[in-house]
This record gives structure tokens, C-alpha cells and sequence, in this order.
């Protein structure tokens, strides 16, 4: 395999998943925020106030970063600590907290790759109906410039939006995220067009800037695979993808809007006067850099059978024995393979989904440069009487993704870098504290939340090393 010199290996988290200090510093209140102290949806009764404290404890978990070998950090900005209303006055303090992480990243030798917008909008642009509202596009773009003018000059990449079809999903979809709008189909395609149409329009105004970085878009798993009993796996194919991914992929990669786009729509019966003729502009000239994908699994799918339209989504884990999955009438429904294995949440844990994607886009779209902004694996945990955790069952499934990461690389597929979620146990969204992704263990029972690498660590560090030890031996 050719082994490019410039690989990244790090970890990935969100601001609302890790920072907590909510109320802290002149930050404003997110929509998680609120959604976590007053809503009856959140379901296991916990917030992200402290989580893992990285507001406070940062050098810590960046020092360990490093010590893991680690050559990179993805993290994400809180809109609302740097624009407490989303739109208006901008928080210094925020600017402040922001610029100490990114001095210290580099002090330590990570690399930032910094990301505007992952699931926590400020709650006064969530009152304005958040990005179902294509006015606050024009909110977005001036906070990114913000970050752009205080960062840009040590951040080199950024991304735009984390996982804008996801989001989209579990807020429109599913409703397990707020504002927890359940099978509104319309209000989400209306949301990831203006995510995409936010992202193109973010892209170009931090290329008017003149800053010499890199800036792409985090797309979730893309890999639609169908069933081989299914009667119409072509057409299955293309809806699938239509719903998944040709929105975000097309408008950043391509910088056009799908088309096949308007006619699937019709076929949901889904109204679409949200998309302007001349947002065409926008996305032209707003096409990214490099596409971020955070890959945990595939989106199997067969044709509909019978019935109503239903989501099944688990937020609950072994309290469920819920799969993960979709029936959408008129159009697909997901299939189930029995010799695939679950996690305890009900998703799928598939590793040649990272092959199968990874040589889909380089079909699809060519030569673009990608980084595994995400990948990872939740599960309980049971520490021993030092506290220390012994998560084999981790390894095993991310080592099987990396494997397959390398033979896509091996036949051409342009990886930049790889990413775990996540470094350390943090707020895992509805599901709270028990569903655990860290490789090192924060105990949130202790006072100071002491932090014990787990063996997933040690593993990781190897994986790193070897890495290294492979490109010096070329």
C-alpha cells in the first residue's frame, strides 16, 4: 500500500457532546439546552451541563491525545458561545476559550480540524425555525465568518456542517432531537437543502476571505446497499440514495442539485417551492474542498411491503430490542440480514461498508480528497477495581473498518485521514452516559471525573505507530 506521508490520526467530538460550563462565560442557551432540562422526550434524564468538562479540563484530554500519538484534533464550535443570540453581539470569552484550545492543539503538535455547526443551534435561531428557515442561512454565514477572522489564520481545515442529512433525520424523522418533528418528510428535505445551500454559501465567503486552508462538508455513511431478493433493486438503489445522499453529495461535490431531485420529490408528494432557481448560483461556486465521512454503517434496503410509513430508531439500548431501520411507504423499507451483527442499540455493525463507500465516491465523484471523521463503537462498559477497561469488542470492530480503509486506499481511494469517535466517554445525545464510545474512560461518578485510558487506547496508539513505522520504512 502507498502509505501517504500527510495522513491524519486523531479523535472527534462535539462542543454541546463534551464542553459542558452551558452557562458559562457569556455563552448563550443552545437548543439542547433546553431540550435536555424541559423536555419530556429526553427519555434517560440526563444533560450535557458538565459531560466530560473539556471547557475546563481540555489540556488533559489534549495532552492525552498526543501521548496516543495522535496528529490531529476535530472538534466543534458552540455557535451560541461565540454568538450567544446566533446572530448580533459576539462573546469574547468565547472567542478566548476557542483560541486556547486551537494554541494548545498546535503547542502539542495536533492539528485542528474545526467544524461550524454539529447538532447545537443557539435557541434563539431554533425559535426561528433553525434551518427550516432559509433567513437563517444568512445567520450561519456571518457566524462563520466570525470563526473565519478569529481562527482562520491557525485552523487550516474546516468543515461546515457535521452530518447535515442526519440531523436533519433524527429532527425531522424520527424526532428524538429537537424540535422532535416526527415523519415530517417535507420540513426535512426543506432542512438539508438549506443546510446544503448554507454550506456552499459558507464555502464561498471563506474563499472571498483569501484564507489559505481547506473546507469541506461531514456526510454520514453514503453506502446504500439493497437486498439481493428485492424485485427492484435498481429503483430501490436510486430512491435510497435520493433520500440519503444525492442532496448534500451533489450540491458540495458536484455543485449542482441532483436531477432527479424535483420528480423524487413528487413521487413522496413532498412540496418543493423551498428550492429557488437561483440558488443554483450559490452552489457553483460553492463546492468543497474535501468530503468528511463519518462511517459506522450501511443503509441495507429492500422493496416496501405493506402498511404505513414507519421509523424504528432505538435510543434506549438494552432496554429495546428495537433494529434500526425505516419503512417508508410507497418507496423502500430496510432489510435485515441475520448474519450481520447489532450493537446493543440496534444498528448494524458492518466494516466492508467503509470499502463499499469509500469506492462509491471515488465512482461517483471522483478523486475527491476524504477523511473518516468518524468512526467508532458504543457499547456498555464495566470497569475493573482500578477503573480500567478492558473493550476488546471495540477493537475488534474499528480494527475491521481500518482494515477495509486501508484496501480502498490500496486501490485508489484518496483517504486523508482517520478519526475515532471519540477520544474520551462524553454525552452520547438522548442516549445519556451509559451508551460509551470513549477510548479513554472518564468516571463521572468521581468528583474531578478521573480519566483511565482504556485498552482501546493502547490499541490505537499501536495502530498509529505502525502507521508510522510503515511510512519511515518507505
Amino acid at each position: 500500500m502507498s502509505y501517504p506521508k500527510d495522513f491524519l490520526w486523531g479523535g472527534a467530538t462535539a462542543a454541546y457532546q463534551c464542553e459542558g460550563a452551558w452557562n458559562e462565560d457569556g455563552k448563550g442557551l443552545g437548543e439542547w439546552d433546553v431540550f435536555c432540562h424541559e423536555s419530556p422526550l429526553n427519555i434517560n434524564h440526563v444533560t450535557g451541563d458538565v459531560s466530560c468538562d473539556f471547557y475546563h479540563k481540555y489540556k488533559e484530554y489534549i495532552d492525552l491525545m498526543a501521548a496516543e500519538k495522535c496528529n490531529t484534533y476535530r472538534f466543534s464550535i458552540s455557535w451560541a458561545r461565540i454568538i450567544p443570540n446566533g446572530v448580533g453581539e459576539v462573546n469574547q470569552k468565547g472567542i478566548d476559550f476557542y483560541n486556547r484550545v486551537i494554541d494548545y492543539c498546535l503547542e502539542k503538535g495536533l492539528e485542528p480540524n474545526v467544524t461550524l455547526f454539529h447538532y447545537d443551534l443557539p435557541q434563539k435561531i431554533a425559535l426561528k425555525d433553525g434551518f427550516a428557515n432559509r433567513e437563517n442561512i444568512d445567520a450561519f454565514v456571518e457566524y462563520a465568518k466570525v470563526c473565519f477572522k478569529a481562527f482562520g489564520d491557525r485552523v487550516k481545515l474546516w468543515v461546515t456542517i457535521n452530518e447535515p442529512k442526519y440531523y436533519a433525520y433524527c429532527s425531522n424523522v424520527v424526532g428524538n432531537y429537537p424540535p422532535n418533528h416526527k415523519q415530517d418528510f417535507e420540513r426535512y428535505f426543506n432542512v438539508v437543502y438549506n443546510e446544503a445551500l448554507a454550506t456552499a454559501r459558507v464555502v464561498k465567503a471563506y474563499r472571498d476571505m483569501k484564507l489559505d486552508g481547506k473546507i469541506g462538508v461531514v456526510h454520514d455513511n453514503s453506502n446504500v446497499d439493497v437486498a439481493p431478493y428485492a424485485k427492484e433493486r435498481e429503483l430501490i438503489k436510486l430512491r435510497g440514495d435520493m433520500f440519503y445522499n444525492s442532496l448534500t453529495l451533489d450540491t458540495a461535490l458536484k455543485g449542482m442539485i441532483p436531477s432527479s431531485l424535483i420528480l423524487f420529490l413528487r413521487e413522496m408528494g413532498v412540496d418543493s417551492s423551498f428550492m429557488k432557481f437561483e440558488d443554483a448560483i450559490d452552489f457553483a461556486n460553492g463546492k468543497v474542498d474535501f468530503l468528511g465521512l463519518n462511517v459506522y454503517n450501511r443503509f441495507y434496503l429492500t422493496d416496501f411491503s405493506e402498511g404505513e410509513t414507519e421509523i424504528y430508531h432505538n435510543n434506549l439500548g438494552a432496554k429495546s430490542k428495537m433494529k434500526e431501520g425505516i419503512k417508508l411507504k410507497n418507496m423502500f423499507e430496510s432489510a435485515n440480514d441475520p448474519t450481520t451483527k447489532r450493537n446493543l442499540w440496534g444498528r448494524e455493525i458492518y466494516p466492508k461498508c467503509m470499502y463499499d463507500t469509500l469506492k462509491e465516491i471515488k465512482e461517483n465523484y471522483g478523486d475527491i480528497p476524504i477523511y473518516i471523521t468518524e468512526n467508532g463503537h458504543g457499547q456498555y462498559e464495566t470497569p475493573d477495581e482500578n477503573g480500567y477497561v478492558d473493550d476488546q469488542d471495540r477493537i475488534d470492530m474499528m480494527n475491521g473498518y481500518i482494515e477495509y480503509m486501508y484496501k480502498a486506499m490500496e486501490e485508489g481511494c484518496n483517504v486523508k485521514g482517520y478519526y475515532a469517535w471519540s477520544p474520551m466517554d462524553l454525552y452520547s445525545w438522548v442516549n445519556g452516559y451509559e451508551k460509551r464510545y470513549g477510548l479513554i474512560r472518564v468516571d463521572f461518578d468521581d468528583p474531578n471525573l478521573k480519566l483511565i485510558p482504556k485498552k482501546s487506547y493502547y490499541w490505537f496508539k499501536d495502530v498509529i505507530e505502525n502507521y508510522q513505522n510503515n511510512l519511515a520504512d518507505k
